[in-house]
């Protein structure tokens, strides 16, 4: 399906990812772009590129049915990812958001629908090669498992109504605009409480932000891809490398390491302090492992099925990276 000209929605378009793919559909596919927002004084932005704003929310079925009118398809970037929200929130995004948009676009009768998964859905303690083919696992995190429930709905929706469906698990999304893999580690560098566990000598597997979205368009187009699901990841390295290029940027010299053990400890005694205070858990101990993680993912299908080839390798896309944190005052 050709992108040209088409009316594509977008949720989750004032996001991190989803407003990069409102900008490039605008700028370089030539679509009519539908940008699902809650709030419109912060669609300002995608209003002033020429996107249509419309007003709506995820748990709102009949602001679902009026945005998805019209469109050829829709690109579902929306999710709840904030660690310190109620496991309700994720359900009632992840889940049942995803579970509603799916339902309006089938009865929109719309061409393609792209749902943006996360390479979350195979577990925060994967080992080794993961591959599409890989078993997908709960996480006991809440983020992790809305997502992977999100991802069944969909599947589901693909095997039984035999909804044009495109899975698409994207890895650690960093790039201009990043606020966990960009904005976060940043400020937290510069403030002198980043830390590695272990010497960072897991690994990080990334994408970066325009590489996605030349995924999420190619997923779109070919005709191939449907009713499929597919890793979106450039690669791995070292979380010493990559925090540690970020504070070069910062102009630190080195990051410092606790064990992996010290960290879970801390991890454990902070949500100990928010349960007494009637809090939701702050960090999830698990999480601390994904930290120190050897896996890797693979976007083989992706590469042999459809072709894809990242084109920003991650030394320039962390050049990039530095020029955009220099440019909003952040370096």
């Amino acid at each position: 399906m050709e992108l040209a000209r088409q009316k594509v929605l977008v949720t989750g378009a004032t996001g991190f990812i989803g407003s990069r793919v409102v900008a490039r559909l605008l700028r370089e596919k030539g679509a009519a772009v539908r940008a699902l927002a809650r709030d419109p004084a912060r669609a300002q932005g995608l209003a002033k590129l020429g996107a249509e704003v419309v007003i709506g929310d995820l748990a709102d079925f009949a602001s679902l049915q009026r945005a998805v009118r019209d469109c050829s398809a829709v690109i579902h970037a929306a999710a709840q990812v904030s660690s310190v929200s109620s496991r309700d929130a994720f359900e009632q995004s992840n889940v049942r958001g995803t579970e509603n948009i799916m339902r309006a676009a089938e009865a929109a009768r719309v061409s393609r629908l792209i749902h943006l998964s996360s390479i979350a859905v195979f577990g925060l303690a994967a080992l080794g090669e993961v591959t599409d083919e890989s078993p997908r696992c709960p996480s006991d995190d809440p983020y992790c498992d809305t997502k992977l429930e999100a991802e069944e709905a969909a599947l589901r929706a693909q095997r039984e109504r035999r909804s044009p469906i495109v899975i698409l698990r994207p890895s650690a999304v960093y790039g201009p605009g990043s606020t966990h893999w960009t904005v976060v580690p940043i400020k937290r560098i510069k403030k002198g409480k980043m830390f590695l566990f272990d010497g960072g000598s897991g690994f990080l597997n990334y994408v970066y932000i325009d590489n996605l979205v030349d995924a999420i368009f190619l997923a779109c187009e070919d005709d191939r891809a449907l009713g499929d699901a597919f890793i979106v990841n450039d690669g791995a390295t070292t979380w010493r490398e990559f925090f540690g290029a970020m504070a070069r940027m910062a102009g630190k010299n080195s990051l410092r390491s606790v064990p992996l053990w010290a960290g879970k400890f801390w991890a454990h005694y902070r949500n100990f302090l928010a349960a007494i205070r009637g809090e939701t858990f702050r960090i999830h101990p698990n999480a601390l492992g994904f930290l120190a993680s050897r896996a890797v993912y693979r976007q083989t299908r992706l590469e042999k099925e459809l072709g894809y080839r990242p084109r920003v390798g991650l030394e320039e896309g962390l050049r990039r990276t530095e020029a955009w944190l220099r440019e909003v005052g952040l370096l």
